[in-house]
């Protein structure tokens, strides 16, 4: 017989991927994200973003879609796509978190969370890829430190477009031992420069992003200049960009974003805002004057103010293409004194936003802004709803029948987008809204009863038929619930209840909101100063209850409803100003930004 030829021994299973937690699945963090899944890494991402995170859990990982190179570092088994519900659970079992996240606040709330921290183990790094504040960086370093865990900032630069092709420019800041240990994986996402201690990365991003916003802004000044004498623009830019004068913001930004009027480069005025001011801070704190980037800083800022809420940068091209013709058209402001500074500050910093209602009511009365600021904070820095539905409540409470205060719709409708909320689920909070009025008639239909019953014309409540138990059977079970201040409408006119219960159920059938938030809707209306409506104020309150709401989430809706009165101040007080300027009536402006 033949020999039996020994038996093939099996193929070795490749090796799990290394896991990478990652917090913050933006416009730049997702596209890294999936840069790290298609070098072979299993990454847990978390995004306080509903949308973001769904989006992210529907990531397939397809080799090569990217062209990532696998990384030496993650061998073995193709990467994966694990969407978690907190930052805590991204951490758990990684090696490697990373953060990319808007600012040191946000970076802060997540790394400084007891249940993040406890979730890093001995050994972990963190890697802080966000545009944060250099010596607060070096504080979180510390901090971690003291829990074993090492901490590498990583910021990049290149924009969307750069982390989608893996083409960024990392600033690595970090012990070389950190730094080395994480080297490999940071190439993932383009090339990767040592900037030297922890928190130097944070700083060389700050200072580039100071030197790339002082480019864009007189780059426009000057093509502007240019369009304005006659020369084509295109025809100037190609002139330049063979020149000593070319930049990235003549070179990319000019052509790509701003002469198309797209502004879409994915990375916020407000962004580059911040990271100025903490470019500045830090010229500041070594004692290097910063003259010019004072007066870019001064000019962006004013831009901001002008701009919408959520201006991408390169919308500074429009800002000063709009400027006007000759400094005589320009009326002299008077500059802030430094208590009104700090106090502004304050308020971007919390609120994220600013517009001329809010420049006009700092400078007649500093001292009132801070203390709204206050007041309307609470519900920013208690945080028991996520942001999008703080953003939904507030569009639910400025755009009810008996308000209608469209600067703040406009503001809010803005802010929930950016907070991730979907159009269906702006439109339902709408829609919600619009059942409004059918309180004339919870109101109204009690009152006609009593004063039939005090004329003689009514003594009990008529049997229902059988339309009108149908009628209240629908009701129930497509609103989930009844209360008797129904009872007189429907035995009163049924037609009508049938006609209210259909409007009415439309964004329960088809809505997307859970059915929490659309009684935080109704509670958000109801108790408004410009409703008081107490009997389905009670109602909705239980229902919410009965949806899992807690007592905090029910007072935040309440919390952010009874700041509604300042619009009396944002609506007036930019009218005041212009008066006082002796401006055209026409030329003032309408005042309203985020109540």
């Amino acid at each position: 017989m033949p020999d039996t030829p020994p038996p093939v021994p099996d193929a070795p299973s490749p090796a799990p991927p290394p896991v990478v937690g990652f917090v913050g699945l933006g416009n730049m963090g997702a596209p890294m994200a999936r840069r790290l899944i298609e070098a072979g890494y299993q990454v847990r991402g978390f995004d306080v973003s509903e949308a973001a995170l769904a989006r992210f859990a529907a990531t397939a990982a397809t080799p090569g879609a990217l062209g990532a190179p696998r990384t030496p570092g993650a061998p073995g088994a193709p990467g994966a796509a694990v969407a978690v519900t907190s930052a805590a659970e991204a951490a758990a079992g990684a090696g490697v978190v990373i953060l990319m996240l808007p600012d040191s606040d946000a970076v802060e709330a997540v790394a400084g969370d007891p249940g993040f921290t406890a979730a890093l183990a001995p050994g972990t790094t963190v890697i802080d890829m966000s545009s944060s504040e250099p010596e607060r960086t070096r504080g979180l370093a510390r901090s971690l430190g003291e829990h074993g865990v090492a901490f590498v900032d990583a910021p990049v630069s290149g924009g969307v477009k750069g982390a989608v092709a893996g083409k960024l420019a990392v600033m690595a800041g970090g012990a070389d031992a950190d730094v080395r240990r994480v080297e490999n994986m940071l190439a993932c996402f383009g090339t990767v420069y040592r900037a030297g201690p922890v928190g130097a990365g944070h700083a060389v991003k700050a200072l580039n992003n100071l030197m790339s916003a002082t480019h864009l802004l007189v780059s426009s000044e000057a093509i502007v200049a240019g369009q304005r004498f006659g020369v084509d623009p295109e025809a100037m830019l190609a002139i330049v960009n063979a020149s000593s004068g070319r930049s990235g913001s003549t070179e990319n930004k000019w052509p790509n974003y701003i002469l198309p009027e797209t502004y879409g480069s994915g990375f916020s005025l407000r962004l580059m805002l911040k990271d100025m001011r903490i470019a500045v801070g830090l010229a500041g704190q070594v004692g290097m004057p910063s003259r010019l980037g004072e007066q870019a800083l001064a000019l962006w800022a004013e831009a901001e103010r002008a701009l919408p809420a959520t201006a991408d940068h390169t919308e500074i091209a429009r800002w000063a293409r709009a400027a006007p013709a000759s400094p005589k058209e320009a009326p002299a402001v008077e500059k802030l004194t430094p208590r009104q500074e700090e106090i502004k500050a304050e308020f971007i910093d919390s609120r994220k936003t600013w517009g001329e209602d809010w420049e006009a009511i700092l400078r007649l009365d500093p001292d009132f802004l801070h203390a709204y600021l206050g007041f309307s904070a609470i519900p920013w820095r208690q945080n028991h709803l996520p942001d999008k539905v703080k953003e939904l409540i507030c569009i639910a409470v400025d755009a009810n029948a008996t308000h209608m205060y469209l600067p703040g719709v406009r503001q809010h409708v803005s802010a929930a987008l950016d907070a991730g909320a979907t159009a269906a689920e702006v439109m339902e909070v709408l829609e919600l809204s619009a059942t409004l009025g059918i309180h004339a008639m919870n109101i109204g239909v009690p009152i006609l009863t009593e004063v039939l019953r005090e004329e003689g014309l009514r003594t009990e409540p008529a049997p229902l038929s059988a339309r009108q138990e149908e009628i209240k059977a629908a009701f129930t079970e497509n609103r989930g619930y009844w209360h008797e201040f129904w009872d007189e409408m429907l035995e009163l006119d049924p037609e009508l209840f049938a006609a209210y219960t259909e409007f009415s159920s439309v964004p329960w059938r088809t809505g997307t909101l859970e059915p929490k938030v659309k009684e935080l809707v109704y509670i958000a209306f109801d108790t408004a100063a410009t409703h008081l409506y107490t009997k389905g104020l009670k109602a909705h309150i239980r229902n919410a209850i009965g949806y899992g709401a807690t007592a905090g989430e029910i007072l935040e809706v309440m919390e952010i409803a009874s700041v509604l009165g300042m619009h009396a101040v944002n609506a007036a007080a930019p009218i005041l100003a212009g008066q006082l300027e002796g401006e055209p009536e026409e030329d003032q402006p309408e005042g309203g930004q985020r109540g």
